[in-house]
């Protein structure tokens, strides 16, 4: 399976002030596709789905190449990637929510605060993702 090994930080959220009020997201353009992904209301002063996420679920940003994987199939829910910390030995399934990091970050992904706390994670630790992971069903 392609894994990859790099620095992290995190996306999304009412919090997230890295992301104009009125940003979208690369592949899900309504909370109906992945409901489970999002707050019940839109957070005060925002319209943009990014600050919609609810940044207690697991999800990733990373830099996916649309000629392997479609915008389509990472928006089916289908495809997971398992997000894992070296430095505490956890890993966690994280659904595809977005495109990024800009590439000038040195990152290779994005996560959820969530994940980040779960995988007792801080801004440019190391992760290793792996992807695709096919869902149970």
């Amino acid at each position: 399976m392609p894994r990859w090994t790099g620095k992290c930080s995190h996306f999304g959220g009412p919090d997230d002030e890295g992301v104009d009020p009125d940003e979208g997201l690369a592949f899900l353009y309504e909370v109906d596709d992945a409901p489970e992904l999002f707050l019940d209301e839109q957070p005060d002063g925002t319209t943009g789905l990014a600050r919609r996420l609810d940044p207690e679920t697991y999800y990733i940003a990373m830099r996916w190449d649309y000629d392997d994987y479609t915008k389509d199939m990472l928006a089916s829910g289908d495809l997971m990637a398992v997000v894992y910390s070296p430095a505490s030995e956890l890993g966690c399934l994280a659904r595809p929510a977005d495109w990024g990091p800009a590439e000038e970050t040195d990152r290779i992904a994005d996560i959820s605060p969530g994940l980040m706390e779960a995988l007792g994670l801080e801004t440019d630790d190391e992760v290793e993702i792996i992807f695709p992971v096919m869902r149970a069903p």
